[in-house]
Order: structure tokens, then C-alpha cells, then sequence
């Protein structure tokens, strides 16, 4: 039996989760994509960072590479900084690096929530065939019942139920592996940040004596 044929005996919810499994194919080679490029750019951008010692330097690096790195954002509050305190440094730079993480997550709540809504939809379409089925029952009588008729609409109703997994399981995976990369990235800002806040003070030093 062809793949066509199991959508149009699984009903109207077939046809939903088929659109579910659109949405979500979509978002996760959206994220993917974005992810992919935000690494590369941060470690490009870390390449150029990690030759230069000077703040004069470092401040042209940024202009050149930093506006299309979210770290190169976050490092800009640092390095072009309209104060000396370093702590209000440092909440500019949380704050930058939390907006450029947040355009980053765009989708993800949409994602989890296909993820979580496929499979109900496919227990919804089991249920709905399952009522139908004994409605027809009850309708044939008691000495009337057709078994293979029985039997063919409980698979019939059961095609949801598979059709909901089958596009809710991977979403599942595929929403835990993106955070897991975008925790990734969130942590090796961090990191970085902590570093180069050290680089600044220590160029300052430098450039005093």
C-alpha cells in the first residue's frame, strides 16, 4: 500500500500532521542553518581577535568582523565601552549577549510545540476512528458484525496514532539537539567573555605604561 494511500484512509488529521511535518522540517533547517553560521562566525572571529595584543587593533577587528557575530556584539560593549566601570561593562555585556541568544532561540518555542502537539493529534484521529468504528457497530447490530470491516477500521483509526509519532519523535530530538548546541554557544560566550574582560585590563595596563 502506497504512502498516498495510507494518508487518505488515515483521514483529515493525516493531512494536519502532514502540515505539522512541513512546519517542523522547515524550522529545523532554519535553526540549523543559524547555528551553523553563528559558529562559524564567533570562530572566525576569535581566529582574528586571538593574533591581536593592541586595543586599537582589537577595536578594528570588531568593526570589520564583529557586526555579523553575536560575539562580536557582546565584545563591542567591551572594547567600545562609554565607561570605565567595570561593572556596568559587564551588564552591557549580559545584556547584548542574552538579546543575540534570544534571536538565535526565535522558532524554538514553536518547534516544542509541534513536537508535543503531533502525537496528541494523532491519538485525536485514533479516538475519533475508534468512536466511529463502534458507532458503525452498534448501528450493523449484534448478529451484523462484520470482523474484517471491524478490524480494517481499527487500523484505519490506529494510522493516526503512527502518523502523530513518527512526525512528534524526531521533532522531540531534534528540539533537544538544537538547545544542546545553542547551550553550547551560550556557554563558549561566557567563557569568552570572562577572557577577554582579562585581555582588556591587561591592554589597559600596557598602554598606561
Amino acid at each position: 500500500m502506497s504512502l498516498m494511500n495510507l494518508l487518505l484512509r488515515g483521514g483529515m488529521l493525516m493531512y494536519v500532521l502532514v502540515v505539522v511535518s512541513i512546519a517542523v522540517l522547515a524550522i529545523v533547517l532554519e535553526k540549523y542553518r543559524q547555528v551553523s553560521r553563528v559558529r562559524k562566525a564567533n570562530e572566525k572571529l576569535r581566529y582574528y581577535l586571538s593574533q591581536q595584543d593592541r586595543l586599537d587593533n582589537i577595536r578594528a577587528v570588531l568593526r570589520i568582523h564583529g557586526l555579523s557575530s553575536p560575539l562580536g556584539m557582546m565584545l563591542d560593549k567591551l572594547y567600545n565601552a562609554q565607561t570605565g566601570d567595570l561593572r556596568l561593562m559587564e551588564n552591557s555585556m549580559e545584556s547584548t549577549a542574552n538579546m543575540e541568544l534570544h534571536k538565535l532561540e526565535k522558532g524554538m518555542g514553536w518547534l516544542a510545540t509541534l513536537s508535543a502537539i503531533a502525537p496528541l493529534i494523532g491519538f485525536l484521529g485514533t479516538v475519533a476512528g475508534m468512536v466511529s468504528v463502534f458507532m458503525n457497530i452498534q448501528g450493523q447490530g449484534q448478529n451484523s458484525v462484520d470482523i474484517n470491516n471491524l478490524a480494517g477500521g481499527i487500523w484505519q483509526a490506529l494510522l493516526t496514532t503512527v502518523g502523530g509519532l513518527v512526525v512528534g519523535i524526531p521533532a522531540i530530538i531534534f528540539h533537544n539537539d538544537l538547545v544542546q548546541h545553542m547551550e553550547n554557544i551560550a556557554k563558549e560566550m561566557q567563557a569568552q567573555a570572562i577572557e577577554h574582560e582579562i585581555r582588556y585590563q591587561k591592554a589597559l595596563e600596557q598602554e598606561k605604561h
